[in-house]
């Protein structure tokens, strides 16, 4: 009998252990998930019949054609004729010899001070190339976040770890845009507003993530379960003026 007892109690036990690992490894997987996409969220494709994807697509073709400009001037500076892309790698210089979160926090500080901000009242519906944002000098939400983008990409960081995300302020309603890379296995947010990156989780308590832009298109934030037909990620057009 006793032989009995310790077999009964020791199958308890284990079925205890395989429990919690199961739990720790879902948990553990779940995690991960989240952590993919910045917010935590999943993404689903934008919806066909917006003209959006078209907009960020002809966009990103003017990014590469910009960093092809700012590629020969950082080879030959002596014969770089353009100004706004010298301009461009002064940016992307405030991060060299820095890595992670520090070289993020040196490019968005550069970006931010690179260009006038725009209020809303004087924002333009335009989104513009990098090259054509610090030729102008001034822009708004999206324009830095362009900049940001574009000075990420030139400074190595991997395309895949780069979006541009478009949120609603949850204080004021209005639209805006900001970026997120992903670094040390977390998502940051870079915004025009201040120069301290924002921790992505830490970004519920100031935004409605409504699109991500990225190399593979633009694609909407998943709504959460209880999200109404009335929701703000469905009421979303990029080409408003963003703050």
């Amino acid at each position: 009998m006793l032989n009995s007892w310790v077999i009964r109690q020791s199958l308890v036990i284990l079925c205890f252990v395989i429990t919690i690992s199961g739990f720790s490894l879902a948990s553990a997987t779940t995690a991960f998930a989240q952590s993919n996409e910045p917010f935590g969220l999943s993404v689903v494709g934008a919806a066909p019949e917006t003209a959006s994807p078209a907009m960020w697509k002809d966009l990103l073709l003017k990014i590469d054609r910009d960093l092809l400009v700012v590629a020969g001037c950082r080879a030959e500076p002596r014969s770089c004729s353009s100004n706004t892309a010298a301009r461009f790698l002064t940016v992307v210089k405030e991060g060299e010899q820095k890595q992670g979160r520090n070289q993020i926090a040196h490019i968005n500080r550069a970006a931010n001070l690179a260009i006038r901000a725009l209020d809303s009242a004087h924002s333009e519906n335009e989104w513009r190339s990098p090259l054509d944002i610090l030729a102008r000098g001034a822009g708004d939400c999206k324009h830095a976040a362009v900049l940001k983008y574009a000075a990420l990409r030139e400074a190595g960081i991997d395309e895949n770890a780069l979006r541009i995300v478009v949120v609603e302020v949850r204080s004021t309603h209005q639209q805006h845009a900001v970026v997120a890379v992903r670094t040390e296995g977390h998502w940051v947010l870079l915004d025009n507003h201040t120069s301290t990156l924002i921790e992505s989780q830490a970004g519920f308590d100031y935004y409605d993530p409504l699109y991500a832009l990225d190399q593979s298109g633009v694609r909407q934030f998943a709504l959460s379960p209880d999200a109404g037909p009335g929701s703000t990620a469905q009421r979303l057009t990029l080409s408003r003026p963003a703050i």
